[in-house]
């Protein structure tokens, strides 16, 4: 018996297919992924132990532990093999997602200029719409991001910068309150991290990065003025040089399976 699950493979009625009847331990994982993406089970909460969820269930113990491993793979439990706590629960975390889409767009051969591109289409607007409706909090978030910047140019920490600048772009999506390009940009926020980590030395002589960081602090410091003073037109157009500039700089024909390899 294993009860109140979805079974359905949402075929459309009259269609011909061939129905999958999924396994015991997919319907229990299943239900337990619903509970935990609905908001039913939190970061951190213990679920029940195998006995009590075997007898909840109607299933045996080995369709309960593979149920368990399907979870574990979706980085949805943490299961501590010999522990008499139960499994306990993982929200899906950005970070997961941002690793498996770097491997992906190596394995895609994607070209290390696109992903400067992919920037180039998203942040203008966010920048035009953060400047529709500056606001005091969004403000003092940008200013603080770029505080850190400008202390690691400073103090020549470039590795330090590089992490801080790739963060900013994430930071100036998040105050920009669309979730979904948000999300977006904090996948491309861990590549891009990546890329510009390992080449940061290749970019130019120690006296030209300085002066580019120099130069990167100025003109997000601009960007965020233009911001709070409303200035859409000028903010917008700003910030989509300065996205041009940066993948002149650090765009490249290559890949990023040939850069990150």
């Amino acid at each position: 018996m294993v009860s109140d699950l979805d079974t359905s493979d949402g075929a459309l009625p009259g269609a011909e297919a061939v129905v999958r009847v999924p396994k015991t331990a997919e319907l229990v994982a299943n239900s337990i992924r619903r509970r935990i993406i609905q908001g039913e089970l939190s970061e951190g909460d213990t679920l029940p132990p195998e006995a009590q969820l075997m007898e909840q269930f109607g299933i045996s113990r080995p369709s309960l532990r593979e149920a368990f491993r399907i979870l574990e793979t979706e980085r949805l439990i943490e299961v501590k093999r010999g522990s008499r706590s139960g499994a306990r629960v993982s929200l899906p975390k950005v970070e997961s997602v941002s690793r498996y889409a770097s491997y992906f767009l190596q394995a895609s051969e994607v070209k290390v200029s696109d992903i400067y591109e992919a920037r180039l289409a998203l942040e203008p607007y966010v920048v035009r719409a953060l400047s529709d409706r500056p606001s005091a909090p969004a403000v003092a978030r940008l200013r603080a991001e770029v505080s850190k910047l400008a202390a690691f140019s400073d103090d020549n920490q470039e590795r330090e910068y590089m992490i801080a600048s790739a963060h900013f772009h994430s930071v100036l999506m998040e105050v920009g309150g669309n979730a979904t390009l948000y999300f977006l940009t904090r996948v491309l926020e861990d590549v891009i991290a990546q890329y510009q980590k390992r080449h940061v030395t290749a970019a130019a002589d120690v006296a030209q990065r300085k002066r580019n960081r120099e130069a990167g602090v100025k003109s997000i410091t601009k960007l965020i003025d233009l911001i709070e003073a409303g200035d859409a037109d000028a903010a917008e157009a700003h910030w989509r040089l300065h996205l041009t500039n940066t993948s002149k700089t650090w765009g490249s024909d290559k890949t990023l399976r040939e850069v990150l390899a």
